[in-house]
């Protein structure tokens, strides 16, 4: 794409605000900035951290860059895919944004990936710093993470990039439709754009993205939902968080404040009538664990933290560790989708249904529309309007193990239907390395 004045004029603006207004943070907000996670990534992000160097290749890295823990979980089949193609010639470098992302990268992805960093905040000196420390053959950024400054200078060096999964919030698609003299150029830095619908395709053309430039649509998770627990680490959870054989087991995954509650009353509702019931409750924000176990301290049921140790078969377990959600959904008779329920957007439905599960959500699914849309049209979810119809639902599927299960077997048809993005993703990437362009 070539560059017009007022492109040049939006991005100089952009480069002397932007990084002070990361000063007035610094300086005027020290405790938002120096409190919690953000005080421990703030300087690594600013470019004081140890970026990983190549020990035994003369090939520059292929980089891949996922925003927070939901980006970096899309990512994985293709992080392993990509490593199985370039084998241990090349090396394969991950960055993350967030502290518990870094956490999960690194004990994950160990195998595949050479080198771990924080991605740079979007200032002068930290990218341009970055960029020389990582030197990649191609950059490749997961789903979301749009910054003016990196993506113009990644096509000053003429890096390849690609952009993945990719999605836009409506906020997002606000802000690059009211801005388009500094997002567009951004944008159309990218040898190919890879949406996860033919709906969010048509988002990105709105915004300025030239059609050459958009490729073929799919989303990541459904082939990331291939690696569900096998019998050995079904067995293990089980250990990990007890529960009585043949016993009923509902869980709300990726829940916020005002859903907790609902939650709460939803299940003594159905304890009611189905008295061996069990709930396991996963917080959106681990450290909130405490927090929402209290809310059934004065209930006549047995609770337990799961970062403490389970003597006993509980009614209710709360999860309060990051990385597990994906797989407890193996265990569950029905699953309900958090931030849902509040105006969140909602949280990806696609782990239980890849399980096999019958998916219940509430009227806010914004963040996945397409996927909510092809769950519901399979008649592999249910979307409940409010507490009442939460647990009118949930009583029918328990009441019926027979049709929940068909649902569930619907949900999964849903996953198995749209796998296959991820071989089509790394064809491009390694023509991308033998230098075969994407662009007629």
């Amino acid at each position: 794409m070539q560059l017009h004045w007022q492109h040049r004029v939006a991005l100089a603006l952009y480069r002397a605000f932007f990084p002070l207004a990361v000063l007035f943070f610094v300086i005027v907000l020290p405790l938002w900035v120096f409190s919690g996670k953000r005080r421990k990534t703030l300087f690594k992000r600013l470019g004081w951290q140890d970026y990983p160097q190549a020990q035994h290749s003369h090939l520059k890295p292929i980089w891949i860059h996922a925003l927070s823990l939901g980006e970096l979980l899309s990512a994985g089949s293709l992080i392993e895919k990509v490593r199985d193609e370039i084998g241990k010639t090349r090396p394969l470098y991950l960055s993350v944004s967030t502290l518990s992302a870094f956490g999960i990268a690194t004990q994950r992805f160990s195998q595949y990936c050479d080198g771990f960093f924080y991605f740079p905040y979007d200032v002068g000196f930290s990218v341009t710093h970055c960029l020389n420390k990582v030197d990649p053959a191609v950059f490749i950024l997961i789903e979301t993470d749009i910054w003016p400054g990196m993506l113009a200078e990644i096509r000053r060096r003429q890096i390849p990039s690609l952009l993945v999964n990719g999605r836009l919030s409506v906020e997002s698609f606000r802000l690059y439709r009211a801005l388009p003299n500094l997002f567009q150029p951004g944008f159309n830095t990218f040898h190919g754009v890879y949406p996860q619908s033919s709906n969010e395709a048509d988002r990105f053309l709105a915004i300025g993205l030239e059609p050459a430039r958009v490729r073929s649509i799919g989303n990541l998770k459904f082939d990331v939902a291939l690696s569900i627990p096998g019998a050995d680490a079904l067995a293990a959870l089980q250990q990990e968080c007890p529960l009585p054989s043949g016993t009923p087991v509902m869980i709300a995954g990726s829940t916020h404040r005002g859903e907790e509650e609902m939650i709460r009353s939803c299940f003594l509702r159905l304890r009611k009538e189905f008295s061996t019931l069990r709930l396991i409750l996963v917080p959106r924000r681990p450290e909130r664990g405490a927090e929402v176990l209290d809310l059934f301290r004065e209930d006549e049921v047995d609770t337990a933290l799961f970062s403490q140790p389970i003597r006993s078969t509980p009614a209710v377990i709360v999860i309060d560790r990051i990385g597990y959600l994906s797989r407890l959904y193996a265990l569950a008779d029905l699953a309900v989708i958090g931030g849902s329920f509040v105006p969140k957007g909602g949280q990806n439905p696609i782990e239980p249904a890849a399980c096999g599960k019958p998916v219940v959500f509430g009227p806010d699914m914004h963040d996945f529309p397409d996927i909510a849309r092809w769950l519901l049209d399979a008649k592999g979810a249910v979307q409940a309007r409010n507490e009442e119809d939460l647990y009118v639902t949930c009583r029918r599927l328990l009441a019926d193990p027979q049709a929940a299960r068909m649902m569930g077997d619907r949900a999964r048809r849903v996953v198995t239907d749209n796998q296959g993005t991820t071989a089509k993703l790394v064809h491009d990437i390694i023509n991308l390395l033998q230098s075969k362009p994407l662009l007629s």
